[in-house]
């Protein structure tokens, strides 16, 4: 599985509804097996590839629904990862939410 086709998955779950962080760690899971990878790298990788495409947003959810944060660019990658790294990187729903921006929305769609 590539990068292009882990973030098709992604995007195309996130038509329907938000996606937990956690989809993105199994996915990174398995890319880390078959490649013999460490996973912790895997998961960084994607998650950058992932926020500077514009297909996705991080985020909580609240009472507003989905929350964005509000950092971005490297700061937003360092609190992503910071998160993770408090949850020893299994935060099992517990960390934050991706959702498709309207770049990913239309990927998705097309």
């Amino acid at each position: 599985m590539n990068d292009h086709e882990i973030f098709r998955e992604l995007i195309e779950e996130g038509l329907d509804d938000w996606v937990p962080v956690d989809r993105l760690l199994g996915l990174a899971v398995d890319i880390a097996e078959d490649q013999g990878a460490e996973f912790r790298g895997v998961a960084v990788e994607l998650l950058t590839l992932l926020l500077n495409s514009g297909l996705m947003d991080v985020g909580d959810l609240g009472e507003s629904g989905f929350e964005p944060w509000p950092e971005s660019g490297d700061e937003l990658l360092a609190k992503a990862v910071a998160v993770l790294d408090g949850f020893d990187w299994f935060p099992q729903l517990g960390a934050y939410w991706l959702a498709n921006t309207p770049k990913g929305d239309a990927v998705a769609s097309g």
